[in-house]
């Protein structure tokens, strides 16, 4: 790595557009075939990688005498994988590092190196006494600087900038002068093919360096963004576009292109890349699943990767590649017209906050408007902002709408407060659910307290949209996204200022991940849910589902889901779907159970009431479900019941009930902590009301705890709510009994 012919390992890039991203993705399709892996295979070769990699550490290698920079980058690389700090190896090294810092930088050319690689270090330690010391490191590359801008060679200039962005990630300044001359240096460097050699002036592109001068290109551009005076000024950058067209067109994952040295290097090189600029391919490939393949099965038994001899540090290299690009995908960012990058920078700083206050890792991608409902699955969250009028493709929207019926989220600013963004966002949301409503998000919600609390939260006015058993989109009508991206020029003067907005992020993210588990890149995604509008099979068991002004449809599968179960448990060989029903323009009559549910108050007129009794009176049955337990519902409920039957009350189904008894006997019941935490009367057994009629057939069941999001298939973990085998049991024998009385 230290040697004269070096290469590179990425970070970065410039406000660029819609031009970058068509180069890097010429096509959305992934390289399969022979030797595909998966997330366990993966795991596996970290694992060994790791156990080799801490033997290295612990020896007294004669090559590495006076260069810690090579224990910084094994350091680095067993911190990526999941190795503790005071790990009794990890700890030893470290020391040795810090408590020697002037050997590391005794002379320019190793220490342009050497400071770079003990910035990200220290930055990956996440130790506040290590300040003093990166501010030593800092002061250090600068001295180095040479009157070109450069700190000798692209190699030492990108490894030289990671510190220096490292540093400023741990809360050093920077002087704008130091990238502003660095970049200068960088362009000047640029051949006329698009890629960069070793020296300013060197023909001969190669894939390590023409990484190296694109992650310079980056982090510069990054970096200056922050003092531009017009938000969301990102001209796009013609430099780094012809950069990556090299890589594009030059792109294996099987050597260092144009050169074949240093090819560990190179792959470290291409994941910076790949990572930093958010990418599932690069030229057409996917970048991390090709590159994985070609390590695992390269991998040596012994753990280690190439041949030390030749390619110096590859096992490191890998590591850092197999470890650092495996970081799940959180967020995944839209591009849906020419506006949808309009911050470049929000969601890559936001993720780098969540990361490091969630203490987790995690990453983003950007994911395009004609994705399958399996690629928006591929991340919990989904994300956009803008500042011009906009309109979904109409494919898009049903794609959108099952996504978030599949558990997922949307969060969405409006850029710099636009009025233009503001109404197509929401007449998009009103166009995909109908009869949702936008509120307020009360002081108590998660997004104000998952992880930070935030003060005053009238200030920030984040709106919430249940399209589930959840807030399932986040919008900020002000500028949010501006404070994520650092940007200085927004126009709205209720922006949310960048340290409480990244910490609002932070929360927003927790709250979504306290519902989906984040998953491996590597990680096949199935869709269960069936779509709400799919056509009812014929012969199917029909269910009305009662619609009012409350939310009347947050879980659109939960009865078509109990389809499985009836038919194992009951016999049943016809599917179970389901109708809205207006009390007052169709019949209810034509079902044997009505359903009603939501999350909010509601109310049925007189006429719809006297509807409702008379069909209960002939025999029908109504069937109450609080989504997610909500109060307000449980209240409207109780208050429609008292209009049904002022004479009767609902009262508690005792165990012995023949609606606990077929198809399943059902004695006992699991509750989720919530239900257990509000409710001091469930003792463990089953928690139904009812009302009878005159002849003791139950006409009116309902549930206080939460059945629906269950059945749905949210993993739901603040409902107040049964656990998923219980809410399928109790809701089976809720339908047997409504059709066999």
């Amino acid at each position: 790595m230290f040697t004269r012919p070096a290469t590179t390992l990425p970070t970065a890039l410039r406000p660029i557009g819609a031009v970058l991203l068509a180069v890097l993705l010429i096509c959305d399709s992934a390289a399969g075939g022979e030797g595909r892996v998966g997330p366990e295979e993966v795991t596996q070769a970290i694992e060994l990688g790791k156990k080799s990699l801490l033997r290295i550490l612990a020896q007294a290698d004669p090559r590495f005498s006076g260069m810690p920079g090579y224990q910084m980058l094994r350091v680095m690389a067993l911190l990526n994988c999941g190795v503790k700090p005071d790990a009794p190896e990890m700890a030893a090294a470290i020391k040795e590092i810090i408590n020697n810092p002037n050997r590391a930088v005794a002379d320019q050319y190793a220490g342009s190196y050497q400071a770079g690689l003990m910035l990200v270090m220290l930055s990956m330690l996440h130790d506040p006494n290590n300040k003093r010391l990166a501010s030593d490191m800092v002061r250090k590359l600068q001295q180095f600087q040479t009157a070109d801008g450069g700190w000798g060679d692209n190699s030492r200039t990108q490894f030289a900038l990671l510190g220096l962005k490292s540093a400023e990630d741990m809360g050093i300044e920077v002087p704008d002068d130091v990238f502003k001359r660095a970049l200068k240096y960088t362009e000047s460097g640029q051949n006329p093919d698009g890629g960069w050699g070793y020296t300013p002036g060197q023909p001969g592109s190669y894939g390590s360096m023409t990484c190296a001068g694109i992650t310079s290109l980056y982090i510069c551009g990054a970096r200056m963004y922050k003092s531009t005076k017009v938000c969301g000024q990102g001209v796009s950058d013609k430099r780094l576009v012809a950069g990556l067209e090299w890589l594009a067109n030059n792109f294996t994952v099987r050597t260092n292109p144009k050169t074949g040295g240093h090819h560990y290097y190179y792959l470290y090189g291409l994941e910076r890349i790949g990572v930093l600029m958010a990418q599932k391919t690069i030229g057409g490939h996917d970048w991390y699943r090709e590159g994985v393949e070609y390590l695992v099965h390269s991998q040596h038994a012994d753990g280690t990767f190439g041949d030390e001899h030749m390619d110096m540090l590859s096992t490191e290299f890998a590591l850092l590649f197999l470890g650092k690009g495996s970081a799940p995908i959180a967020v995944q960012k839209l591009r849906y017209g020419k506006d949808w990058n309009r911050v470049p920078y929000d969601m890559k700083n936001l993720m780098e906050a969540a990361s490091r206050d969630l203490n987790q890792p995690m990453t983003y991608q950007v994911v395009d408007q004609f994705a399958r409902v399996e690629d928006l699955a591929a991340a919990p969250i989904l994300y956009l902002n803008g500042e011009e009028a906009f309109a979904f493709d109409p494919e898009f929207r049903k794609v959108l709408r099952a996504f978030l019926e599949n558990g997922g989220f949307l969060i969405a600013s409006s850029c710099c407060g636009s009025k233009e963004f503001d109404k197509s966002f929401r007449d998009e949301m009103k166009l995909l659910f109908p009869d949702a409503a936008w509120d307020k998000l009360p002081p108590d919600h998660p997004v104000y307290n998952a992880r930070f609390k935030i003060a005053k939260q009238e200030a920030f006015m984040i709106e919430g949209l249940n399209t589930g058993c959840r807030t399932s989109v986040l919008y900020a009508p002000h500028a949010v996204c501006c404070g994520w991206g650092s940007c200085g020029g927004c126009k709205d003067p209720q922006m949310v200022p960048t340290d409480p907005g990244l910490q609002l992020g932070t929360n927003m993210v927790a709250y979504a991940l306290g519902f989906q588990k984040l998953r491996h890149k590597l990680e096949e995604v199935k869709v269960f849910t069936k779509p709400a509008n799919e056509k009812v099979a014929r012969g199917a068991l029909l269910v009305g589902q009662i619609f009012h002004g409350g939310e009347w449809d947050p879980d659109p599968a939960a009865l078509p889901n109990l389809t499985q179960t009836l038919r194992q448990q009951a016999g049943m060989k016809a599917e179970v779907a389901k109708r809205r029903v207006v009390l007052g323009s169709d019949d209810p009559g034509d079902y044997p159970l009505l359903f009603i549910t939501g999350h909010r108050e509601f109310q049925l007129d007189e006429n719809q009431v006297k509807i409702l009794r008379e069909y209960l009176d002939r025999g029908g049955m109504l069937f109450g479900d609080a989504c997610c337990g909500k109060p307000s519902f449980d209240l409207a409920f109780r208050k429609l019941c008292t209009q049904l039957y002022p004479d009767r009350k609902l009262e508690r189904i005792a165990t012995a009930h023949p609606i606990f008894r077929a198809p399943f006997v059902i004695d006992k019941a699991n509750y989720k902590p919530m239900a257990l935490r509000l409710y001091d009367d469930l003792h463990g057994e089953p928690f139904l009301e009812g009302i009878t009629d005159g002849k003791g057939r139950l006409c009116i069941v309902y549930s206080k705890i939460n059945l629906g999001c269950e059945l749905q298939g949210h993993a739901c973990p603040t409902c107040i709510g049964y656990q998923a085998q219980d809410a399928y049991q109790i809701a089976t024998n809720v339908l047997v009994y409504a059709l066999s009385h």
